[in-house]
């Protein structure tokens, strides 16, 4: 879906409110019925992000009349379809603590968060949100960027995932063998996984025009700084949150 409708104007901005919205009256309902059955949200945030990309790939056969290979889950917004499953699978597994739920929860965020705010790709073609049919890609494509953000604040507030500083090589290793993969891919598909061949929707795009090793260095570089942003913000919360639990208690 290649971007016509202009970022941060009216369709984007009531897009991520009405996406903000819904996850937060969610949220609301969950907490207000005390609702601390982890596991159960766990298969649900798994299902419906399963659903959601079903329901994606279906209606773009039903379009094209055919499997569009470019769709194959190796984009980085494919990560919650791996590693969720992993977490139920492998729950108990030390690898799955060590590596896959700190990537659940910082590497699904931040591709969450940058889908969300420059949504170049899923936004669409129509600058409005109806009729509702020429917009079932993007409304697609923002519920589920919705819910990587949603499902990875859940991890953190409802402390199924125990958050550490020395978690971020953890993440960024998963992240680093996922972007490899997807390179190897573009190579035999030539197409743009991860946005590591021809950058399209990618503010750093630009730097093709100089260097693709350099293009790619610079794009996985961004990410492990954004990443960084991310554990450090996460830190001072969890800090913050320890801190007046003392107090309190």
């Amino acid at each position: 879906m290649f971007l016509q409708a202009q970022l941060f104007e009216f369709k984007h901005l009531i897009g991520v409110a009405i996406v903000f919205l819904f996850f937060l009256i969610v949220s609301t309902f969950l907490k207000k019925n005390n609702y601390d059955n982890k596991e159960k949200v766990i298969i649900a945030f798994t299902v419906i992000f399963y659903i959601l990309e079903i329901v994606k790939i279906g209606y773009i056969i039903y379009l094209d009349k055919a499997y569009p290979i470019y769709q194959l889950p190796l984009h980085l917004c494919s990560l919650p379809l791996y590693l969720y499953p992993l977490m139920l699978i492998f729950k108990k597994s030390e690898f799955v603590n060590k590596y896959i739920i700190p990537a659940a929860y910082s590497l699904v965020m931040i591709a969450g968060i940058m889908a969300l705010a420059l949504p170049t790709n899923i936004l669409g073609n129509d600058t409005n949100w109806l009729p509702l049919k020429d917009n079932i890609l993007p409304i697609i494509s923002f519920f589920y960027h919705g819910l990587m953000v949603f499902s990875s604040i859940y991890l953190l507030k409802s402390r199924y995932y125990n958050f550490k500083m020395s978690d971020y090589s953890k993440s960024m290793t998963v992240g680093i063998i996922f972007a490899g993969i997807a390179m190897i891919a573009n190579v035999i598909l030539d197409k743009d996984f991860m946005l590591l061949n021809y950058g399209t929707g990618s503010p750093l795009a630009f730097i093709l025009e100089i260097s693709k090793p350099l293009y790619v260095f610079s794009m996985i570089g961004g990410f492990a700084i954004l990443i960084g942003f991310v554990v450090v913000i996460t830190d001072l919360l969890t800090n913050k949150l320890r801190l007046r639990r003392k107090v309190n208690s």
